[in-house]
């Protein structure tokens, strides 16, 4: 066994080249040649235990996310088996995997959506840690110059821009009011919320959105009235999703609704309104937990 750190997979784990891998893999997930269950949840008496496993032919390896979260730590991990040799197995510590690869699906779905688009007016919600590499994922898959910050709190947002502007080169300032949510066309939300930050007061006339918080069935991003109004509505794993979010329940049955894997191997349909609600599954973690590996020279 080798135990991969945290600041191996800072030094060994890059966003574009993460992208291209994350498309190559939902290629293959669509071939058949790679297998991913839904997210399983025990929980404890203070906490809860999640594990997410998976599998790919092509990289010949297989393994599991697990983490342990209460209200006051959490720990995440990857385990990696070599199909060949699973004696030699990896445990990779996975905090910034899991924020690097949660940011690397939605730039990789917002490329293949908006493909050569110029008229780009972005905003993202949220100001946190996640949305740190969310901003930096849509700025490489659309080669933004600008784009804007929506947060509850505004000295949040301000600290936030000034230290992303340094880190990507971008100019970007603070949106101060959700009814002006309306003019933006491309949407990332990362938020803990249970209340809809975008519902028919705000939502746009055309829009692509990221839906990357709210994996909890308490909670939600974007209203139902929203999500009816979309013309396609992709998700990782539609079982996945139907447990975990209510915002795909508005969804479920709906010929507007495609897992990912279906949409990466079919192509891009015609649609002004589209939404993409990241839940996270264990083949994305073990692909990013590969490139590390690979960049490494241990596989």
């Amino acid at each position: 066994m080798k135990h991969i750190t945290e600041e191996d997979v800072r030094a060994n784990l890059k966003m574009g080249p993460l992208m291209d891998l994350l498309e190559d893999s939902f290629m293959e997930y669509g071939e058949g040649h790679a297998e991913s269950s839904a997210r399983d949840r025990i929980f404890t008496g203070s906490g809860v235990l999640n594990s997410m496993p998976a599998s790919i032919q092509k990289y010949g390896i297989a393994g599991s996310k697990i983490y342990y979260a209460n209200p006051e730590n959490s720990k995440f991990v990857v385990i990696i088996f070599r199909e060949n040799d699973p004696e030699n197995y990896f445990v990779i510590d996975a905090g910034f995997l899991g924020q690097m690869r949660t940011a690397a699906l939605p730039g990789m779905v917002s490329r293949k959506i908006l493909k050569e688009r110029k008229d780009i007016d972005f905003l993202l919600i949220g100001s946190g840690l996640q949305a740190e590499t969310q901003l930096e994922a849509m700025a490489i898959a659309l080669n933004l110059e600008k784009g804007s910050i929506y947060s509850r709190s505004t000295d949040h947002a301000k600290k936030f821009i000034e230290k992303m502007e340094k880190k990507l080169s971008l100019d970007l300032k603070i949106e101060e009011s959700r009814k002006n949510i309306s003019k933006y066309n491309v949407i990332n939300t990362v938020t803990n919320t249970k209340e809809p930050i975008i519902d028919h007061t705000n939502v746009p006339n055309t829009y692509h959105m990221n839906l990357v918080g709210a994996n909890l069935p308490n909670r939600r991003e974007v209203s139902g009235e929203v999500m009816r109004l979309s013309d396609l509505v992709v998700v990782e794993h539609a079982e996945q999703a139907m447990k975990e979010s209510v915002e795909i329940q508005d969804v479920m049955g709906q010929d507007k609704l495609i897992e990912l894997k279906a949409f990466i191997r079919e192509g891009m349909p015609t649609t002004e309104r589209s939404i993409f609600k990241t839940m996270g599954i264990g083949l994305e973690d073990i692909v990013a937990g590969y490139m590390v590996l690979k960049n490494m020279d241990l596989l």
